[in-house]
C-alpha cells in the first residue's frame, strides 16, 4: 500500500501542536500507519510563526507561563521547559548562587516574552519531528510560502491527490492537507500602506519599530493587546514624543488581575445544562455567569461597569488595580467556559451571534484576553507622565501633503502625527485577506466558502473545509483562525491546540486494541 503524505500548511504554533498531537496520537496506535509529513513555512524557523518569533523581552505574553501549553492534555508543560532552562543554565555555572525558584523562573512575575514561549515551541516542533521519525513518519521542512492548492481525481479505487505550489514554483503532491496558516494579516483601515511613516504590520516590534523615529508623534491604531506592546517598546526604548492609543470605541483590554485556575465546577455544570436542555440564548449564558459571579461576591454589573459605562482607559487600569476581584473573576468565568464556546456559539440563534458580534464581542475579548498586570502598571505610569494618551471616536487618517497623518475624530478634531503603526489586530473578515494570498486563491476558486460570521465553512466536528457545493472536503482540514465562524473564538493557544488535537484524531483513528500475547 501507498504511504500516505499529509501536508502542513503553515509551520507557527498552530502547525507545531499539530505535529505534537499527532506524534501522542501514533504513539498509542499498534497499527503503526504513520504517514510522512511535509510542513510549509516561510519565515525564519519553524515553530514560533510570526505571533511568537524572536522579538523584543517586554513583547509579554497576555497568559501566566504556568497555563500555556501545546497540549492541554498536559497544561504545565511550558513551565517545565522553563524551568529545565534555567536548570541547564545553572549547571552550566556551578558557582551560581541557589535562588527561589519561582523568582528564578519568572523574569517578570508569571508573564514572560512572547518570544521566550517562540523558543519553546521551536524546541517541541524539533522534538516532534524527531518523535514522528522514531514511529515511521518522515518530516520534511520546506521554508517557502505555498500560493496555490489544487486537487487531481485520482484513478479508479485510488484518493484524490492535493498539489500544493509554492512561490519558487516547485509543486508537491499529499493525500492530506491541513491548512494553519494563522490569522489574515492586519487591515490598512485607510489605505496607507506605502505612506513613509505608515508600519502596515507591528510584528516582530524589534524590527518594525525601529522605523519610527524616536523624536515622532506616534499614532498607534488600535487599543488592544498589539497596541499595548507597541507603546510599551516604544517607551522602553527611549522614545521622546507622545505616543496615542487610538480607536473607534476606545475600550482597553481589562487587566488580567486573578490568576486563579479553578473549573467554578457549577458555572461548568449550568453549562452543559443549557446545551442539553436546548436553552441556549444569551441571556441564559449572562445569567448563568451572573450567579457564578454573585456566589463569590460580585456581579456581572459591576464586572462589565468599566466597559457598559464607557470609563476613559485610565480610569478602567486604576479601578482594576485597586480593586480587581469584580474583573478578575468575570475573567476565570470566560476562561472557563472555553471548552463549550464551539456547541454554545452553534446552539444560539443566528440572530443572537449577529447581536452578539455587533454589540458585546469587543467587551467579551477584553475579558478573554486581559493585559498582564506589568503592563498595566507600565500603561498607567507612561500616562500620568505625559508620555501616552488615549483617544476614542476615530474615523478617518490620510497622508498629509507635506508629510505626516492628519487624523479626524468623531466630536470634528483633527490631530497632526508624525508616525502610524497599524495595530488593529486580527481580523477573520476573508474579504480583507490579500488578493495575492492563498486564502484569497481558495475563496476564488470555491475551495473555501466564506461563513458569514467571519473565517470559512468547516465542518465543526472534524475542521474539514466546506466547498462551494455544500460538500465536505474528504481530506482538507483547517486549524485557527479560518475555522472562527463556526467554532467562534479560535486564536488562543489553548483552542488552537484542541482544534490540532481534533484533527490528529481523525488522522490516527481509534484502532481495535490487541493485549501483546493474547493471540497466539
Amino acid at each position: 500500500m501507498k504511504k500516505r503524505t499529509i501536508a502542513v500548511v503553515g509551520g507557527g504554533a498552530a502547525s507545531t501542536a499539530f505535529l505534537a498531537a499527532y506524534a501522542r496520537r501514533l504513539s498509542g496506535d499498534v497499527a503503526g500507519a504513520a504517514a510522512d509529513v511535509i510542513v510549509f513555512e516561510p519565515g525564519k524557523s519553524f515553530g514560533p510563526g510570526i505571533a511568537y518569533a524572536e522579538d523584543v523581552e517586554t513583547a509579554l505574553l497576555n497568559r501566566p507561563y504556568s497555563s500555556m501549553s501545546v497540549d492541554y492534555g498536559d497544561p504545565g508543560q511550558f513551565r517545565r521547559w522553563l524551568y529545565r532552562q534555567a536548570s541547564a543554565r545553572e549547571r552550566g555555572n556551578p558557582g551560581a548562587q541557589h535562588t527561589n525558584p519561582e523568582a528564578r523562573h519568572t523574569p517578570r512575575s508569571h508573564f514572560v516574552s512572547r518570544s521566550l514561549f517562540g523558543q519553546y515551541l521551536e524546541s517541541v516542533f524539533l522534538q516532534s519531528r524527531e518523535d514522528l521519525r522514531l514511529l515511521g513518519a518522515q518530516v520534511t521542512l520546506v521554508p517557502s510560502a505555498v500560493v496555490d492548492l489544487t486537487v487531481e481525481a485520482g484513478a479508479t479505487g485510488e484518493s484524490d491527490s492535493h498539489i500544493l505550489t509554492t512561490d519558487d514554483g516547485e509543486r508537491f503532491v499529499a493525500d492530506q492537507v491541513i491548512l494553519a496558516i494563522g490569522t489574515i494579516a492586519p487591515s490598512d483601515v485607510f489605505g496607507l500602506t506605502g505612506a513613509a511613516g505608515f508600519v502596515a504590520q507591528p510584528y516582530p516590534l524589534v524590527s518594525s519599530l525601529s522605523q519610527v523615529d524616536p523624536g515622532a508623534e506616534v499614532l498607534v491604531l488600535g487599543a488592544g493587546l498589539t497596541a499595548i506592546d507597541v507603546a510599551v517598546v516604544l517607551a522602553d526604548a527611549g522614545h521622546e514624543r507622545r505616543i496615542t492609543l487610538a480607536s473607534r470605541s476606545g475600550r482597553i483590554p481589562d487587566v488580567r488581575t486573578d490568576l486563579g485556575t479553578g473549573e467554578l465546577p457549577e458555572l461548568l455544570d449550568g453549562a452543559r445544562r443549557l446545551l442539553a436542555h436546548g436553552r441556549v440564548s444569551l441571556h441564559s449564558v449572562l445569567e448563568l455567569v451572573d450567579t457564578t459571579l454573585r456566589s463569590r461576591g460580585t456581579g456581572i454589573r459591576e464586572a462589565l461597569r468599566p466597559y457598559t459605562d464607557s470609563w476613559s482607559a485610565p480610569e478602567l487600569l486604576r479601578h482594576r488595580l485597586e480593586n480587581p476581584l469584580p474583573g478578575g473573576l468575570a475573567q476565570r468565568c470566560v476562561a472557563a467556559l472555553s471548552p463549550f464556546y464551539s456547541e454554545l456559539w452553534r446552539s444560539l440563534p443566528d440572530a443572537s451571534r449577529r447581536l452578539f458580534l455587533r454589540d458585546h464581542y469587543r467587551t467579551y475579548n477584553c475579558l478573554r484576553s486581559p493585559m498582564p498586570v506589568t503592563n498595566a502598571n507600565r500603561l498607567l505610569g507612561l500616562h500620568d507622565a505625559g508620555r501616552l494618551g488615549f483617544a476614542r471616536g476615530i474615523t478617518h487618517v490620510t497622508a498629509a501633503a507635506g508629510g505626516g497623518f492628519t487624523a479626524t475624530f468623531a466630536e470634528g478634531r483633527t490631530e497632526h502625527y508624525d508616525a502610524i503603526v497599524n495595530a488593529v489586530g486580527r481580523t477573520n473578515n476573508t474579504a480583507a485577506a490579500s488578493a495575492s494570498s492563498l486564502t484569497s486563491r481558495l475563496l476564488r476558486n470555491g475551495t473555501f466558502v466564506s461563513h458569514p460570521l467571519g473565517g470559512i465553512r468547516v465542518d465543526p466536528e472534524t475542521n474539514r473545509v466546506r466547498g462551494s457545493a455544500g460538500a465536505v472536503s474528504p481530506h482538507l482540514y483547517v486549524i485557527g483562525d479560518l475555522a472562527s465562524g463556526e467554532h467562534f473564538h479560535t486564536s488562543s493557544m489553548e483552542l488552537v491546540a484542541r482544534q490540532a488535537a481534533r484533527v490528529a484524531e481523525e488522522l490516527v483513528p481509534a484502532s481495535d486494541r490487541l493485549l501483546v500475547g493474547a493471540v497466539a
